[in-house]
């Protein structure tokens, strides 16, 4: 109660918070530093800086502090829990952290991944599912069936120009689906046709669902059929703006030049049982990333930097959308390895420079279930 106490004297600033507003249990978790109460204050004005914040009035400043003291005491807990386990993995406050939870959700997808009636990536009978670019050919063959320690895809070229693109920002749109698989496309349509280009976001989240809004509904595997089917345009011709896909009938892909044709892409999910081997092998030697689906917790949400280890997505609802562009291995303070992956986000300026490490070969947050890649080809051969 001592806690209690101190929480509500400062309270003043923002007015009386009624004990309603709370979940009761993340409340009472509130741990305000006796020697220094003013701490978790001066933290809530430098985020309000830092992301410029500004309210509409008291009661939403009110509300806004509520959520970022949960944020704050959820991301002292995961930093508390993670040194003393003498991890690596770092939490801090970051642009989500003035959100309520069901805000948070609404940035995410609601639905499980359902890949049936998606052919499976087997690597014995489709070697030539995917197309060496000649560079890499000797390259193959020297390596064979041996993969390297790491590899990043992030530090591969064509023509000059990197394949893997910048990191984009969804924004509140729920479109993390129509990111991963416009990442995905451009990196194989870079490695295929020579040169990069950054591919449209925005027509997979108006034009890529079976007539739910793409900022409330879709999947990976609706972005991969779509850009089968009608192919995809430039970002720079169709831009994203997240305002556009709220509401349906707002395709204008017929307006717009195809950087990638109809009929040309081709897509397969990796094994699951196998994923490990598939990813490492669609990585290395085909030089193209993989999509995946997996589940959010905590851990995720507060993620700065390190690798993250722990599954904290059993009871998780919400799902996200990235691609693995790479992986590595790396030993904490104690000695232990830890094999990661890591994955392109499409959260802007977040983490590590966009980007996150998860522990692999372990299914953590089931991101080892349903991944998928793909490869562009001749419209007379494909599935």
């Amino acid at each position: 109660m001592r806690y209690f106490a101190v929480f509500l004297t400062a309270l003043p600033i923002f007015g009386v918070i009624s004990v309603d507003k709370f979940e009761l249990p993340e409340f009472f978790e509130i741990n305000i530093n006796r020697e220094h109460p003013d701490e978790i204050y001066k933290a809530f004005e430098d985020f309000k800086i830092k992301y410029h914040r500004k309210y509409k009035d008291e009661s939403e400043a009110q509300q806004r502090f509520n959520n970022f003291v949960k944020s704050y005491n959820s991301v002292n807990a995961l930093n508390a829990k993670s040194a003393e386990r003498g991890l690596d993995t770092k939490f801090a406050i970051n642009k989500f952290a003035d959100l309520s939870s069901q805000e948070f959700s609404g940035r995410l997808s609601h639905a499980p991944p359902n890949n049936t009636g998606i052919p499976m990536l087997d690597l014995e009978k489709d070697k030539s599912f995917f197309r060496a670019t000649e560079t890499n050919k000797t390259r193959h063959k020297r390596r064979s069936t041996r993969y390297p320690d790491y590899f990043d895809l992030r530090k591969e070229k064509v023509n000059g120009r990197y394949t893997i693109g910048p990191i984009k920002d969804q924004g509140e749109c729920a479109c993390c689906w129509g990111f991963a698989v416009a990442g995905l496309v451009e990196t194989v349509n870079a490695v295929n046709e020579g040169r990069f280009t950054s591919l449209s976001d925005q027509e997979l989240c108006d034009c890529g669902t079976e007539g739910t809004p793409g900022c409330k509904g879709g999947s990976l595997v609706l972005g991969v059929e779509y850009v089968k089917r009608y192919g995809l345009a430039a970002e720079e011709d169709y831009p994203y703006d997240q305002a556009r896909a709220y509401s349906t009938d707002q395709c204008r892909a017929r307006m717009t030049e195809r950087v990638v044709r109809a009929k040309s892409f081709n897509f397969a999910r990796i094994n699951t049982r196998k994923a490990e081997e598939q990813i490492i092998h669609v990585l290395t030697k085909w030089r193209v990333p993989v999509a995946v689906y997996f589940k959010v917790g905590e851990q995720f949400k507060h993620y700065k930097r390190g690798v993250i280890v722990d599954d904290d997505c059993r009871s998780a609802k919400d799902w996200h959308a990235g691609i693995i562009v790479g992986y590595d291995t790396i030993q904490d303070n104690r000695g232990r390895s830890y094999d990661y992956w890591i994955i392109k986000n499409s959260w802007g300026d977040w983490a590590e420079e966009g980007y996150v490490r998860v522990i692999r070969g372990q299914d953590w947050c089931a991101i080892e279930d349903s991944p998928m890649t793909g490869d562009i080809r001749s419209h007379d051969d494909y599935y």
